[in-house]
């Protein structure tokens, strides 16, 4: 009598074929997965680095130019009979790959730059005083000039009052 056992074809002595086929499927959906996963986290990141850069751009780019709004601020009081003055600021026209605005706006807490992206949506707010007032609006960044103008009662279409203005 034969002492190995019924036919089980293989199976239970360790003699058995593998699947490549299989092994190499199922290697490539492990692979795929960490992969996916690694770029997912990666692509994340760098969003956030991006968006961490533009930010602090920003905050520079709205030093600078209160800087020179405060600088145009003291040379208009420094001349008795100042009529214009101009301070030109050449700014960066775009931060980390991105264009950019600055709006100059005067609120109950003082006197405010917000400098804005789109993509990423990232914004800065920088605040400077001055004795002088300063019209609001906004421009693109870029080339930017920082006027004080002693303003004509006589024209509508002007403000009245002495004001320093930011310029595109």
């Amino acid at each position: 009598m034969d002492e190995s056992g019924p036919d089980d074809g293989g199976l239970l002595s360790g003699n058995r074929g593998q699947s490549t086929a299989l092994e190499y499927t199922l290697a490539l959906a492990v692979a795929s997965l960490v992969v996916t996963g690694l770029l997912v986290t990666a692509g994340d990141f760098v969003t956030q680095q991006r968006s961490e850069v533009v930010r602090t751009e920003l905050g520079v780019v709205g030093q600078q130019l209160a800087g020179d709004v405060v600088a145009a601020d003291r040379l208009a009081r420094a001349g008795a009979r100042t009529e214009t003055v101009a301070v030109n600021a050449s700014l960066p026209r775009t931060v980390a790959g991105a264009g950019y605005t600055v709006e100059v706006a005067d609120s109950g807490s003082g006197q405010w730059l917000h400098l804005s992206t789109a993509d990423p949506s990232v914004g800065v707010s920088v605040r400077f005083e001055t004795e002088t007032v300063v019209a609001t609006g906004s421009v693109s960044g870029g080339d930017v000039s920082v006027v004080y103008d002693e303003g004509d009662p006589g024209d509508p279409d002007e403000p009245d009052d002495p004001h320093l203005e930011v310029r595109g």
